[in-house]
Formats: C-alpha cells, structure tokens, sequence
C-alpha cells in the first residue's frame, strides 16, 4: 500500500497528497472517455451525444462524492455531531457507494433531460462505462488501506504492513494481520459488471435492460463482499445479539484491554486476539447497512426491469 504521493508544507503546515484522490480521478476519466465512445454506437443521437456525455459526466461525479459523503455522514451521525467540520475532510476516507450511487444516478437522469437526451439509453452505456471506471477507483482504497477485509488465512490474503505507513486507514490493531483484500475483491466485482454491460449492450431487447441488470448484479455482489469486510462500526446495520459496539467495548474493558473511555491500552494482546479470529472482540454485523440496501435494490430492479420490458416505445432490436 501507498497512501500518500507527497505533500507540500503550508503556513507551517503539511497536506499531504494521498494516493485515493488521483487514482479516483483516473477512473473517472477512463470511464468518461469508455462512455463517450459508446455513446457513439448505442446512443440515441450518435453524432449530438458524444458532445454532451462529458456535461452528464460531471454531475455524476460530484452525485457519487456529495452522495456517497452523505451517506458516510449518516451511517456515522453520532461521531460527526461532534465534529462538525470534519464532515468535509472526504481526504480522510468515507464514502458509501450506494450512496453515491443513488444521488449519481438522480443528477445523471435530471442533466440528461435537460440536455434531451434519451434517459434509459443513455442509463444503459453510462453504467457500464461507470463500473469500468470504478473498477480502477477502488485500486484507490487499496493504496490508502480503506474498506479493508476481515482476519483469515486463505492463499490470496493481503499482509497488512507493519509498522503501518504514515497517514494509512488500516487500524493499528491489523498492523502485520493477513485480511480479505476486499478493495481488490470490490475492484473484480466492477470489472465483471463492466463486462457483463458491455455483452448485454449488443443483446438488449430493450432501453434499459442493461441498466436493470448491471444493478441486479451489483445488489448481488454487494451483498456477498459485504460478508468479508471488517470495519463493522464504520458500516453500521444490524448487530448480532452481544456484539454491538458498545457491548463488545465493554468486554474489552472487563478483559483489561481497553480504559474506561473505549481506547486500547493493550494493543499487542488485542492485535493478537483479532488476527486470531478470537470471537467476541470486534463488533459483528447481521447485516450492514449496505446489505440492506441491497436486499431492497434487488426486486426494485427487477420490476423496473419488468416494467421497462413491456413499454412498446422501448423496444429494440439487437446489435
């Protein structure tokens, strides 16, 4: 991992370049000019639309931050009650896709109408092209150590380095742990949506179908990775029954690990419990918030799906 390029001292200050940031913004360009081209070949005006995709593009961008920091926030509220201006230091990590997506897809369809283009294919080639640049995105993550996995010792686990590297968003307690490297698995699961639009595109009976069935498959994955990610506090959803935050803070006191405030005093014991795998010392979720979402997403897409199929006016036929 590599969290930080460089950083530039100001006013007897440093601000640090982390790796995340240009790395998103690489994505992002890639997936503009994927979703330019296409536009080209499955838009409704192929001359008209590779002008204004980069317009639709930008209010995508600033939907998937705004709406993925908002999301964070509220998952997150007691903590940010405290410090309100942190809510703006998105340089610290924190931001829900699922938010992002929603709040991306909103601004996406009201700029698209604006600019009279056809919603629903544009909906079609946008979202493939999106997930393509998602998948390097989230090599983002990865560099800084954010949206990390849980202990375990399969083949493909990822060391975390030890010490770890300056401004890193690993905990120290998984300093030398092999975890789940849920930021590549999260890079895999964009990269495979992004295939799986680029074969429905040339398929596709209808406007539509393959925005329905990229966000199917991405409730679905979403689901699956949630089950190996680690940072249960920072996901919040449903706890199991006895490992809630508070309750397993208040066993680590018992145990002489943590103060009276939460904060570890014995932090080789308890990084050893938790690269163990040992039960009870880390909040466990049910289910995350994410996963709820997606419980949700699932059928909505399907009857989107099923609704869009039966609309004469957006019928095609394949390419």
């Amino acid at each position: 991992m590599f969290p930080e390029l460089f950083s530039i001292e100001l006013f007897g200050r440093e601000f640090p370049l982390r790796t995340f940031g240009p790395i998103v913004a690489i994505g992002f360009l890639i997936g503009v000019w994927w979703g330019t081209r296409l536009s080209r070949r499955y838009g409704g005006d192929p001359v008209a639309d590779p002008r204004r995709a980069p317009d639709v593009a930008w209010w995508i961008l600033i939907g998937v931050v705004a709406g993925g920091r908002l999301a964070y926030v509220l998952v997150n509220l007691p903590d940010y009650l405290h410090r309100p201006l942190a809510i703006f230091a998105i340089w610290e990590g924190g931001l829900v896709m699922y938010g992002g997506l929603i709040l991306a897809v909103l601004l996406g369809a009201w700029k698209l109408r604006q600019l009279g283009m056809d919603v629903w294919m544009t909906a079609d080639y946008g979202l493939t092209a999106g997930f393509l640049g998602q998948a390097i995105g989230r090599l983002g993550c990865l560099a800084v150590g954010d949206d990390y996995g849980r202990p375990t010792d399969v083949p493909w686990a990822l060391r975390v380095p030890d010490p770890l590297p300056e401004h890193s968003l690993f905990p120290e307690f998984l300093a030398g742990c092999t975890i789940h490297p849920t930021q590549i698995y999260m890079s895999l699961k964009a990269l495979a949506l992004f295939l799986l639009g680029m074969w429905l595109l040339r398929r596709r009976a209808f406007k539509g179908q393959v925005f329905c069935a990229l966000l199917a498959g991405y409730a679905v994955l979403r689901f699956i990775i949630e089950i190996f990610r680690f940072d249960a506090e920072a996901r919040s959803g449903l706890f199991r029954a006895g490992m809630s935050p508070e309750e397993v803070r208040a066993r680590l006191q018992e145990q002489g690990i943590a103060d009276a405030f939460g904060g570890i005093v014995d932090m080789e014991r308890y990084r050893q419990l938790v690269c163990s795998g040992a039960p009870g010392f880390t909040p466990e979720l049910l289910l995350s918030t994410s996963q709820i979402i997606s419980l949700v997403l699932l059928p909505a897409a399907l009857v989107l799906c099923w609704k869009l199929s039966r609309r004469p006016e957006g019928r095609l036929h394949p390419r």
